[in-house]
C-alpha cells in the first residue's frame, strides 16, 4: 500500500511540474516577441505622437515616355538585311534605321521601269512617224504651190495668145482646168495638214497618258521599295528595335519604336489606397536620378492593376540632362496639407484610413496597453492619428499581433 501510495504522490507531483514549465515556457515566448517584435537590433519600436503641418504627397514609380511615337512595323512580307542604328541612340526624321529586302518588291520596280521605258519608246516613235508624215504633206504642198504657179504663168501666156489667134480656144480651157485643178489639191493639203495635226496631237495625248500610267506605276512601285528602308521619321531617339539580322517579318510586324526627346510625360504607378484627393491639375516633382523636374497631373487611368493606378504626369519647365524616353523615374504628388494635426510614422502592417491597436505606454515606461488607434491620410512614411492617442502619447508601432496580454510589461 505505501508503495503505491508513494508511486501515486510522485506520479502526480510531475505533472503540475510539466504543466507549470509549459506556462513558463508560453510566457517567455509571449514576453521575449513583445521586446523584439519589430526592430532588427531586438528592440521595440517606440515612436512619439507629434502635432505637425503634414504635408500629403503620395509617390510612385514608373518612367518617362514620349508624347510623341511612331510604332514601326513591316509594311510587307520581308528578311531583315542590314541594322544601322541600335536603341538609345538618337535619330532624326531621315534616319535609316535598318533595310529589309524582298525579291517581289524589286522585281515589282524592275517591271515598272521597263514598261515606263517601253512606253518612252512608243512615244518617241509615233512622234517621228509624225514628223516624218509632216515633212511629207510639207514637200507635196510646195511642189503643188509651184505647179500651180507654172499652170497660172502659162495661163496667163496662152490667154494673150489666144487673142492673137496663136493658141487655140481648146488649149486655153485645158490650161485653165489645170489651174483649177491645182488650186483644189493645194486647197484640200492645206486643210489635210490642219486636220492631221489635230489627229497627231491627240495621239500624242493618248500615248502620254499611258506614259503617265506608267510612271505612276514606276513611282509606286518604287516607293514600295523605299519602305524597305525603314526610317525613323520623327527627331527623337530609337527606343525599342526587336529584330536581328536575316529574321524574316510577316507583314505587321513590330520593327521598332521611336520617341521624341522634346516633349515627356512621366507614367507611374500610384498604390490604389493612397489616390484619395489625387485629382487632375496637382503639381508633382519627377526625380530622374540625375536632376529634378516639375510636373503637372494630366491623366489619372481608371483601371487597377495589381493594387496600382497608372498615373500620366506632364513634365514643365527645364528637363534634366539625363532625361530620355524609357528612363525609370519616380514622382512626389502633391495632395496639399493638413495643419496642425496629430502624426506618428506608419506602423508596421498597418494603413491609411484604418481603426487599428497599438500599445499605447504609460508614463511611468513600465508598461503599456492595447489601444484602438483610428488613423487618418497618409503622407510618405507618416500617418494623420485621427482618434486613440494625443500628444506627446508614446506609441509601440512594431508588429504585435502575436501579443494576446491586453497589458505587458516593458523591459527597462
Amino acid at each position: 500500500m505505501d508503495k503505491v501510495r508513494t508511486h501515486t504522490k510522485k506520479r502526480f507531483g510531475i505533472v503540475p511540474v510539466g504543466i507549470v514549465v509549459v506556462v513558463v515556457v508560453l510566457v517567455l515566448s509571449q514576453i521575449s516577441e513583445a521586446y523584439f517584435a519589430a526592430k532588427p537590433n531586438g528592440q521595440l519600436w517606440r515612436e512619439t505622437v507629434v502635432t505637425q503641418d503634414l504635408q500629403l504627397q503620395v509617390k510612385g514609380f514608373g518612367s518617362l515616355q514620349s508624347k510623341q511615337q511612331r510604332f514601326l512595323t513591316a509594311p510587307y512580307s520581308a528578311v531583315v538585311e542590314q541594322i544601322f542604328i541600335k536603341p538609345g541612340s538618337f535619330v532624326t526624321k531621315d534616319s535609316v534605321i535598318a533595310r529589309l529586302s524582298n525579291p517581289e518588291v524589286a522585281q515589282a520596280v524592275l517591271q515598272a521601269t521597263m514598261a515606263y521605258n517601253a512606253q518612252q519608246a512608243v512615244l518617241g516613235q509615233l512622234a517621228l512617224k509624225q514628223e516624218r508624215e509632216v515633212l511629207a504633206d510639207q514637200q507635196l504642198l510646195q511642189e503643188l504651190e509651184v505647179d500651180l504657179q507654172v499652170a497660172k504663168s502659162r495661163l496667163n501666156a496662152e490667154q494673150g495668145l489666144a487673142k492673137q489667134g496663136v493658141v487655140s480656144a481648146l488649149d486655153l480651157l485645158d490650161s485653165q482646168a489645170k489651174v483649177d485643178k491645182l488650186t483644189i489639191r493645194l486647197q484640200h493639203l492645206e486643210n489635210k495638214q490642219q486636220k492631221i495635226v489635230q489627229l497627231h496631237a491627240q495621239a500624242i495625248r493618248i500615248e502620254q497618258q499611258k506614259l503617265n500610267e506608267k510612271k505612276s506605276l514606276r513611282e509606286l512601285a518604287a516607293s514600295q521599295a523605299q519602305r524597305l528602308n525603314v526610317v525613323a521619321g520623327i527627331d527623337g531617339m530609337l527606343q525599342t528595335l526587336p529584330i536581328e539580322m536575316g529574321q524574316s517579318l510577316s507583314m505587321g510586324s513590330h520593327i521598332a519604336l521611336v520617341g521624341s526627346t522634346d516633349s515627356l510625360v512621366a507614367l507611374v504607378k500610384v498604390p490604389q489606397g493612397q489616390l484619395q484627393g489625387l485629382d487632375i491639375g496637382m503639381s508633382a516633382v519627377i526625380d530622374t536620378r540625375g536632376g529634378e523636374a516639375q510636373a503637372t497631373v494630366t491623366r489619372i487611368d481608371p483601371v487597377v492593376a495589381d493594387g496600382h493606378v497608372e498615373v500620366e504626369l506632364d513634365l514643365v519647365g527645364a528637363l534634366p540632362n539625363n532625361a530620355r524616353p524609357s528612363l525609370n523615374v519616380a514622382a512626389v504628388i502633391t495632395l496639399g496639407a493638413l495643419p496642425h494635426t496629430l502624426t506618428i510614422p506608419m506602423p508596421v502592417n498597418a494603413k491609411a484610413h484604418t481603426r487599428i491597436q497599438l500599445y499605447k505606454v504609460a508614463k511611468n515606461g513600465k508598461t503599456a496597453t492595447k489601444t484602438w488607434i483610428t488613423l487618418g491620410k497618409q503622407s510618405g512614411q507618416r500617418v494623420q492619428v485621427l482618434s486613440g492617442a494625443r500628444q506627446d502619447d508614446e506609441l509601440i508601432l512594431s508588429a504585435m499581433e502575436k501579443q494576446a496580454a491586453h497589458t505587458i510589461e516593458l523591459k527597462l
